[in-house]
């Protein structure tokens, strides 16, 4: 990180960026496709609106995957964000992926939060891509809690699902391998890492750090830290 002059990162693993730009054209094409079988009032509504979720997801991780290949040589440039309206408009834009899974997602932002120094733009897809994770690793009837909370010298953005218990081995492997590169989660069938690897790009980019916590009982807290603005908040 450079200060509020900008932020840069160097990016890896060229050929995932192939395979985005690919994979990009058939999925529009299968979104398409699920919106004309729904317009002609097919019965099989169950179906089609599962697909459509799929194309969804798979769409968002494919425009991340995207982003990360200009990590590298592009420099961005830093603002104060309120957290209270980031972590809302990610909220915004999920709740109705959530509640498409008989989910719902919870936003605990404490006053103290106040407002972070970091790009809005790469905040705002590294918490949906978080939350999107969780919703995903979910099972019905499940909460996802996106949060921040002020913490020594920063604000501390957080994600928590309720999904099931990974080994204590995986978990500390997949802790490890943060930042690296992707690591599938064998207790949680439908992880293939890629998610937590964007998610750390993008933190790296603002000058942040991914962290994980498994929970005694269900779930786990995927949390970055930026630091605190000094400048007073009009709101």
């Amino acid at each position: 990180m450079k200060g509020n002059e900008g932020m840069s990162v160097n990016a890896s693993l060229p050929s995932i960026y192939v395979a985005a730009h690919e994979l990009k054209a058939p999925l529009v094409l299968m979104r398409q496709l699920a919106l004309e079988l729904k317009a002609t009032g097919s019965d099989d509504v169950v179906t089609i609106e599962r697909l459509l979720m799929t194309v969804e997801r798979s769409l968002r991780l494919v425009e991340q995957l995207t982003k990360t290949s200009r990590l590298e040589d592009s420099l961005f440039e830093s603002e104060p964000l309120l957290a209270r309206a980031i972590c809302h408009a990610v909220s915004d834009e999920l709740t109705p992926f959530a509640q498409a899974s008989g989910q719902e997602v919870v936003v605990r932002v404490s006053r103290e939060s106040g407002v972070a120094i970091g790009h809005r733009s790469l905040l705002t897809a590294l918490l949906v891509n978080l939350c999107d994770n969780a919703i995903t690793h979910n099972p019905e009837g499940s909460r996802v809690i996106l949060s921040a909370n002020a913490v020594p010298s920063g604000v501390l953005f957080s994600v928590r699902d309720e999904g099931p218990r990974i080994s204590h081995g995986l978990f500390d492997a997949m802790r490890s391998q943060l930042g690296k590169g992707p690591l599938p989660a064998a207790d949680r069938p439908r992880s293939s890492g890629l998610g937590l690897w964007i998610a750390s790009q993008f933190a790296t980019a603002m000058g942040g750090t991914l962290t994980m916590t498994q929970h005694h009982g269900t779930g786990i807290t995927v949390s970055v830290r930026l630091p605190h603005s000094k400048q007073m908040s009009l709101l």
